[in-house]
């Protein structure tokens, strides 16, 4: 399944049992042209999956994250917000707050792979403050645009190493001739990973499991206003 594809079962899932009419007419969406995206005649690519986004209230790159059982949990949450949420209750939560370091810079190349300087955990060039129950969480700084618009340069990216992936998930890969990428995991099997591009400009990749060295769990995205200097 290809990121087009992804994206309109993501939307179909999302729709759950209204008709196309029903959920244009909910969120001030075209029928005509959510038909043409369900059929297919028309490319759900990434300025339409952060269009619809916008207008219907999800975060961005959730039409593109999300696959599989992961959409069916992940959008009845996320609907549910929709439905309520100019109706909260209750008293405020405590926030937790924590620092991550980040160990690196992430420099993106048109070839969709980056070239990242590690430090050793828990030390590195400054902090994200951000809370990760992960105690090896790391952070990332992205320098280039051949992400955009899921990441963009100067975001960060926060990794967390012990979290398990499935499906779906953002992913940082790293192989054993040295090419570290940020992409979607699809599956493993028979010995090979499938893995599917944030960006659309680049194919999907399948890649022999014994060519990699580590897939790590990509929690979080963070904006610059995160960063702080301890």
């Amino acid at each position: 399944m290809d990121m087009n594809q992804l994206r309109v079962e993501a939307l179909k899932r999302l729709m759950g049992g209204l008709t196309q009419a029903e959920f244009a007419n909910r969120h001030d969406l075209n029928a005509s042209y959510i038909s043409q995206l369900l059929n297919g005649t028309r490319n759900f690519g990434e300025r339409a999956a952060r269009n619809m986004e916008k207008k219907i209230g999800l975060p961005p790159g959730s039409l593109s994250r999300l696959d599989g059982d992961a959409i069916d949990g992940e959008f009845v949450r996320i609907s549910g917000a929709l439905q309520h949420f100019q109706n909260v209750e209750g008293a405020p939560m405590a926030v937790k707050d924590g620092l991550v370091p980040v160990v690196g810079m992430a420099q993106l190349g048109t070839d969709g792979y980056f070239e990242a300087l590690d430090y050793p955990v828990g030390h590195g060039d400054g902090y994200i403050r951000i809370s990760s129950d992960d105690p090896n969480a790391y952070a990332l700084k992205v320098v280039g645009d051949s992400m955009e618009p899921r990441i963009r340069s100067g975001e960060f990216v926060i990794i967390e190493p012990n979290k398990p992936y499935v499906a779906g998930d953002e992913v940082l890969v790293r192989t054993t001739n040295g090419q570290s990428m940020i992409k979607v995991f699809m599956y493993a099997r028979d010995g090979m990973v499938r893995l599917l591009s944030v960006n659309d400009a680049h194919p999907p990749l399948t890649i022999a499991e014994t060519d990699i060295e580590k897939i790590h769990f990509m929690g979080a995205i963070s904006k610059s206003t995160r960063y702080v200097e301890l």
